[in-house]
């Protein structure tokens, strides 16, 4: 699984590796911000779940037309 909730680094860096910054909670794989759970099903089914949906679609069009 690529996208997750778990936390990610803002720019610049956090204190912890030596910069400014904060960690912050949310998908590392996207950089977005999420915060409780119902975010996190929203960001699924409205981010991810389309681009893969698109590239199923695509692969199966391809396959048809052989």
């Amino acid at each position: 699984m690529r996208h997750s909730w778990d936390t990610f680094v803002d720019e610049p860096p956090s204190v912890a590796q030596g910069g400014n910054g904060v960690v912050i909670p949310g998908c590392p794989a996207c950089h977005k911000r999420i915060n409780t759970n119902d975010q996190y099903l929203r960001h699924l089914s409205d981010d991810v779940l389309p681009v893969i949906l698109r590239k199923v679609f695509e692969i199966a069009g391809d396959s048809t037309s052989k």
